[in-house]
């Protein structure tokens, strides 16, 4: 395909060259990651519910020089969001409006537990063989459930882009190809009122706060009582 144009890995490790365009797939498990940026700071929970054609555009422009050179832009070519309507149904429609295909994953369980793990799962196992060969899978959650299939998406030569708020599993950030910090994307994706190109200059002169990570093998044995709590909005 002509957007991998003798695309080569640079001797820094971290950049290719002759790379037009990215094909990207966006994950966003919404109850996890909303409910731990309502803790943080509930303004910046109302954006990210409300808003997501804004940081939506964010992430499609922000930090390709860092990542991949110059003269490559990241085109979102699917959004799904899976939330529960029962407790952020009003949030359903910001997201059709966005782009989103958004699906419902309401309790299952007397403890409210959702299928949002599952549901997620399963789209990306479909995705790796669409048509579309998309070269990137974006995840917007900070559960550790998802380590497995991180690492089967990079055994496929995917890359892989997660945010996480809160605390994360190391297993979990070892697993990601690059990891975007919680404090960057409340910053300048949901407070900031700059358009996302105007931070161009911020990414490159706090690139460590973008974190590619190396691919490692999982861990043999997780810590049994990490599925005693489940994550927020996922119970």
């Amino acid at each position: 395909m002509a957007r991998f144009s003798d695309a080569t890995r640079s001797p820094e490790g971290a950049r290719f060259t002759n790379f037009d365009e990215v094909y990207s797939a966006l994950y966003v498990d919404f109850d996890n990651i909303y409910t731990r940026i309502l803790e943080a700071d509930p303004d910046a929970a109302r954006a990210f519910g409300f808003s997501p054609y804004r940081w939506v555009r964010w992430i499609e422009n922000h930090a390709l020089r860092i990542l991949y050179g110059d003269g490559v832009r990241r085109r979102i070519l699917k959004r799904t969001c899976y939330l529960n309507p029962e407790r952020y149904r009003e949030f359903r429609n910001p997201f059709i409006r966005s782009a989103f295909q958004v699906v419902d994953c309401p309790p299952l369980t007397s403890r409210g537990k959702t299928s949002t793990d599952i549901h997620l799962v399963m789209d990306c196992m479909d995705d790796l063989s669409h048509s579309t060969h998309f070269d990137e899978f974006i995840i917007l959650s900070g559960d550790a459930d998802f380590t497995p299939l991180l690492i089967r998406l990079q055994e496929h030569a995917r890359r892989t882009l997660v945010l996480s708020v809160g605390y994360s599993s190391p297993a979990y950030a070892a697993a990601a190809s690059w990891r975007i910090r919680e404090d960057w994307f409340i910053q300048q994706a949901l407070r900031d009122d700059r358009g996302p190109e105007d931070g161009e200059e911020s990414v490159a002169s706090h690139a460590a706060r973008f974190v590619p990570q190396a691919p490692r093998a999982p861990l043999a044995d997780a810590d049994e009582d990490e599925d005693d709590d489940p994550c927020p909005g996922n119970e």
